[in-house]
């Protein structure tokens, strides 16, 4: 099976999260040197692969921490590429 674009082999299903903020798709890849997370913004197409130790940060933030990452800001959620 590969991802959608053809950037390479991904593993099991594709689970797609949705809110009135954001929509994203995430799937496990396995292109690279081991497998990761590749998720994929659903509204502007930008995609992120996660290694494991980068998946296993998150849970060692709090939701408070996590703040500056969600302020537009500070952030890509504008359209623009400048930034990225």
């Amino acid at each position: 099976m590969s991802t959608p674009n053809g950037s390479g082999p991904v593993d099991g299903p594709r689970l797609e999260l949705e809110s009135e903020f954001a929509a994203v798709a995430v799937e496990v890849d396995l292109a690279a040197n081991g497998p990761r997370l590749r998720i994929e913004n659903r509204q502007n197409r930008r995609v992120v692969y996660l290694d494991p130790l980068e998946v296993a940060s998150l849970t060692w933030v709090s939701h408070d921490r996590l703040g500056p990452f969600l302020d537009p800001s500070q952030t890509g959620w504008s359209s623009d590429e400048e930034g990225a």
